[in-house]
């Protein structure tokens, strides 16, 4: 005997309508706060590139109006790295002042030539190590301009961003300091900061 499938109720009207209402109500918002947030989030950047380039400081505390602290910021900095960028001029050097580590194959319809994986490495790492293409010969100290070699930025710098932890003296962390204060009217974050009306130099 087939069991007869329980017939599926519509949803109460009203509470269709309410929860539909409340969804899109919050989608609005939130696209609103990102909006904002974009908008903040790159002024935080450049005045933080800003503060790095006069004072050298990668760190700053995040405060509310009554100097209570509930977050921190911190810089940290992009790397790079020596890279050869002109193959050519690069093995042109090598065969020129290190012979010993340069060579060269036939393909059908070409010479190819090969720098020594190892010594290019280790060319790199002089470079990497002087900030500047230059390498020192080893065995004579001549120090060379390397031609065809760059330090170029393998990762930009970026800013990580921390919420204050509980603590005997604070015992509410950052987020919810953050909501005491917008609860309260301490904390405006629905109006847009006049970031347009910034000082130009700023």
């Amino acid at each position: 005997m087939t069991a007869v499938e329980k017939k599926v109720e519509a949803p109460d009207p009203a509470y269709l309508a309410a929860v539909l209402r409340r969804r899109q109500a919050m989608r609005a918002r939130l696209d609103q706060a990102e909006e904002l947030y974009d908008d903040v989030n790159r002024e935080a950047a450049k005045l933080l590139d800003q503060q790095y380039q006069a004072t050298r400081s990668v760190k700053a505390d995040v405060t509310l109006d009554d100097d209570t602290k509930f977050a921190s910021v911190t810089r940290v900095g992009g790397e790079a790295a020596a890279q050869v960028i002109d193959r050519e001029a690069f093995a042109a050097w090598v065969r020129d002042h290190f012979p010993d580590h340069w060579d060269y194959r036939i393909v059908p319809a070409r010479a190819e030539t090969i720098v020594d994986d190892a010594f290019a490495a280790a060319v790199l790492a002089a470079v990497d190590a002087a900030g500047t293409p230059q390498f020192a010969d080893p065995e004579s100290g001549e120090v060379h301009d390397v031609p065809g070699v760059m330090v170029k930025p393998v990762r930009s710098r970026y800013y990580r961003w921390t919420f204050t932890r509980p603590s005997k003296r604070q015992p509410l962390d950052g987020r919810a300091l953050v909501a005491d204060a917008v609860e309260s009217g301490a904390l405006d974050l629905d109006t847009p900061l006049a970031i347009e009306a910034a000082p130009a130099d700023a």
